[in-house]
């Protein structure tokens, strides 16, 4: 059999790239948390972003990073995997886009 048509099935799991897809943009908005605003609660921090209007801007930039993930599924040929990244990730834009509207 050819490299081109071998398939990793370790960590080729679709609940794998969903997992992934909603761990991923999570510790981004923690991380952001963390070196952004050292002073207030995680719930003031909350309270900023959203009286501020920034909350779509974060929550858009912390789904930005599913694109680390899903390159490397895609570039291991892990596809099951990728789609489970990419599905959680159009999910995600979808939310910000109807947010986008009502907040």
């Amino acid at each position: 059999m050819s490299a081109s048509f071998y398939e990793p099935t370790g960590l080729n799991r679709w609940w794998l790239g969903i997992l992934m897809g909603i761990v991923f943009p999570m510790v981004f908005f923690l991380l952001y948390f963390l070196f952004r605003f050292n002073g207030p609660s995680f719930e003031r921090y909350l309270q900023i972003l959203v009286q501020s209007g920034k909350i779509i801007h974060v929550l858009s930039l912390s789904v930005l990073f599913n694109l680390a993930p899903f390159l490397y599924f895609v570039r291991t040929n892990r596809f099951k995997s990728g789609k489970g990244v990419l599905s959680v990730t159009i999910l995600f834009v979808l939310i910000l886009f109807v947010l986008k509207f009502y907040l």
